[in-house]
């Protein structure tokens, strides 16, 4: 039980801090929830954007928006956050249950090692659903498993009635469980995308008992009941406002994509293009410990089916993109155990036990006090707080009246939508699908790669207002900003250290900022890092002085922050330079 303790508060201690879900979708899931529940009715069209406003959008999270729309009108946005980590630990905690005494000598090292993954996906998503769905659907087929191994076949019928024979009675209890399934699949398909993994999960469960009835045990009960489950399942997850679409969605959700977002990369991808993130080597070691569980019960004679089945969904979904990463816990942590049990235990596992304990404890009061951010240059605190880090710049706007069309980046839309629809509609925003893919290839990173493509584009559209989060990381994002604050039609009103907004030079009643004088006096800001931030995006737009001032206000703050040195390192030898 200890150690079970041990790896929950490992996981809380990295749920417990600042949370930046408005700087993904979270602003749109709130506005889209918000008209779901008043309009009775899921919207089919894009909806929020001017430039595609009628472009068909299948909303796979719609149930999603709805809850977290109502939690936060009864409970405040805050509550979110509990919810979140509750949901988390609960998943973990189920996936700690799936776990027999038996396969528990190597708990605290492998699970330590592959909860660090849970790292990367922290903040408030529909995915969070996925992870307890997972979680539960493979809690409930390990217990149906783990009981149909240990009891004698029974039929259908059998499970549908109380057997009062002495340990017959928890045995159909427990077999009950399984008629959760098709409900959580309704549940699911209207919750998040990734509802195939229940149905792929139950599709590995039917194989294992079909080998089994094949090879082993010549009684097919169970395959009959698990598949009747799947056909409830399946016919559950065509209980969605798209039918049969929203059942297939899954496998050609991708197909329209113009737009290149990291979510959707590998990690060998990313890694080759110079993104670095420490989560990636504990991704490679988790995959490299469920490779060897397989190998030693595979040498051992022991390698089950279902194991293996597992084992390649579960590392290939974690391969396939980043954002599937987590899924290497929930689908693999009891298997691979299972697998590693064939190692018997003894005085080495205990050491490494309580060697890996005492790491564990270490590394948890590192992110409860702090330093882990901070050294990392990380922009989260430990507190309990939802960080809109895009309210001042869109209280400037609301506040001013700034008029449209309005010209934005693809980072802020979700937040856009959240504060200002419907005054207020789009250029873009974060969904790839809810634009026609030609939009982004050959309208909007055109546009900001070259400053003739954007021109041609204002004239067509007119522009009012431009509002960018210059934290925009991509090659035609930093070209686009260092270009807009140098043309002559645009000046700069407002700048923070997350967003940028610009009005065309008709719009005499606001004051125009000069970023070439900006002195890092005029802003207060709690963390350091709103200062590197703002540092980095002046050094970029080329204004070497105003970045080097904010770059030594930052380090006055916290002068061993690694970002911090580098940056005061650049513009004090670009200001020699010139």
């Amino acid at each position: 039980m200890w150690v079970k303790i041990l790896l929950l508060f490992f996981v809380f201690s990295f749920l417990f801090k600042t949370d930046h879900s408005f700087d993904q979708d979270l602003g749109r899931h709130l506005k889209l929830g918000e008209i779901i529940w008043q309009s009775k009715s899921v919207p089919q069209t894009n909806l929020f954007s001017y430039t595609n406003s009628n472009f068909p959008f299948i909303n796979t999270h719609w149930l999603f928006e709805v809850f977290v729309y109502l939690v936060s009108k009864i409970a405040g946005l805050q509550a979110l956050l509990l919810i979140k980590i509750i949901i988390f630990l609960l998943s973990v905690y189920l996936t700690l249950k799936s776990i027999p005494n038996s396969n528990r000598a190597l708990l605290l090292p492998v699970g330590f090692i592959m909860f660090h993954v849970l790292r990367e996906r922290t903040e408030f998503r529909p995915e969070i659903f996925s992870f307890l769905f997972t979680a539960l659907t493979l809690f409930v087929l390990n217990k149906y498993s783990a009981l149909t191994q240990t009891s004698s076949d029974l039929p259908v019928q059998s499970c549908l009635s109380v057997d009062r024979q002495a340990g017959r009675g928890t045995f159909v209890v427990n077999t009950r469980l399984i008629f959760l399934l098709p409900v959580i699949q309704l549940i699911w398909v209207n919750t998040h995308i990734y509802f195939f993994v229940g149905l792929i999960l139950q599709a590995i469960f039917l194989i294992h008992a079909i080998y089994q009835y094949l090879f082993i045990h010549p009684k097919g009960g169970h395959i009959k009941l698990l598949s009747f489950i799947l056909l409830l399942s399946v016919i559950a997850s065509l209980i969605n406002p798209n039918g049969l679409t929203g059942l297939l969605y899954p496998l050609n959700v991708t197909q329209n994509y113009g737009y290149t977002i990291v979510e959707n990369q590998t990690i060998f991808f990313l890694e080759n293009i110079g993104f670095r993130d420490p989560n990636f080597l504990f991704v490679k070691l988790s995959i490299g410990i469920i490779c060897l569980g397989i190998v030693i019960t595979f040498l051992k004679r022991k390698l089950e089916i279902k194991n293996v089945l597992l084992a390649g969904f579960g590392v290939t979904l974690s391969l396939l993109n980043i954002r599937s990463i987590p899924y290497l816990v929930f689908l693999l942590l009891p298997t691979t155990l299972q697998n590693l049990s064939r190692i018997k235990s003894g005085a080495a596992t205990k050491t490494l036990a309580i060697i890996f304990g005492l790491i564990l404890l270490f590394e948890s009061l590192i992110y409860l006090n702090g330093d882990y951010y901070r050294y990392k240059d990380m922009d989260n605190s430990v507190s309990f707080k939802l960080v809109e880090n895009g309210k001042k710049a869109l209280d400037f706007v609301i506040n001013n009246n700034l008029t449209g069309p309005i010209y934005n980046n693809f980072d802020i839309g979700s937040y856009i939508i959240y504060r200002g629809y419907p005054k207020y509609l789009i250029f873009v925003d974060g969904r790839p699908e809810a634009y026609p893919k030609e939009f982004f290839q050959d309208v909007y990173i055109p546009g900001q790669q070259d400053p003739q493509k954007f021109q041609e584009l204002d004239q067509k559209i007119q522009f009012k207002t431009i509002i960018f989060s210059h934290t925009d990381q991509t090659p035609w994002g930093k070209t686009f900003l260092t270009s807009i604050v140098k043309n002559n039609n645009w000046k700069t009103v407002y700048l923070d250290d997350f967003i940028i907004i610009l009005v065309k030079n008709d719009f005499s009643a606001l004051q125009s900022i000069e970023l070439s004088k900006l002195n890092p006096s005029s802003y207060s800001f709690d963390s350091y890092l709103s200062y590197l931030r703002l540092s980095l995006f002046l050094l970029q737009t080329q204004n070497q002085d105003s970045a080097g001032k904010f770059a030594e206000k930052g380090l006055a703050i916290f002068p061993q922050s690694p970002l911090g040195n580098a940056l005061f390192g650049v513009t004090a030898q670009n200001s020699i330079f010139w």
